[in-house]
C-alpha cells in the first residue's frame, strides 16, 4: 500500500488517485474444526479475514485498511456496493489493483499475475503515460 500511496502523492497534480473497496482480498473461511472451507489469502496467510457479508462490513475492514496502512485523511476510499458489487462485476477488477481512468473513461489497468500478486501497482509506462496528461 505504501507504493500506492507515493504514486498518488507523485502525481496528485496530474489525477486523483482513490481507492476503492471491492472484495476482501484476503478472506479465508474455515469450518467449526478450524479447517479451511473456501478462501483467497493471496500469499499473505498472515491475514484471515471473512469475505463481506453486508455493507456495513465491507465498510468495517476499509476502517480496518484506513488504520493498518496509514492511509492519510485526504486520500478517498469508497465502497463498492454490496452485495451487487457493481465496480468489480464492470471491470474484473482484482483486489491491490490498480486503474485509471480519465473524464470518466476507463485508460489503465494494473497488471496482476496469475495469482493473484505484483511486482508494483504502477508501471513506468503508466507513468509516462501520466506525465503526458493535462488536467
Amino acid at each position: 500500500m505504501d507504493d500506492y500511496i507515493a504514486f498518488a502523492q507523485k502525481y496528485k497534480e496530474v489525477c486523483k488517485c482513490i481507492i476503492i473497496y471491492i472484495k476482501e482480498a484476503h478472506f479465508v473461511e474455515r469450518d467449526g474444526e478450524g479447517k479451511f472451507v473456501d478462501g483467497w489469502p493471496i500469499g499473505f496467510y498472515e491475514y484471515e479475514y471473512p469475505q463481506h457479508k453486508t455493507q456495513e462490513d465491507r465498510f468495517k475492514m476499509a476502517k480496518i485498511l484506513k488504520t493498518q496502512y496509514h492511509i492519510p485523511d485526504d486520500f478517498e476510499i469508497f465502497l463498492d456496493v454490496f452485495p451487487q458489487n457493481l465496480f468489480d462485476e464492470t471491470f474484473g477488477i482484482w483486489p491491490d489493483n490498480m486503474i485509471v481512468f480519465k473524464e470518466s473513461k476507463f485508460i489503465w489497468r494494473g497488471t496482476v499475475n496469475l495469482d493473484g500478486s505484483r511486482e508494483k501497482y504502477h508501471s513506468k509506462l503508466l507513468e509516462d503515460h501520466l506525465q503526458k496528461l493535462k488536467y
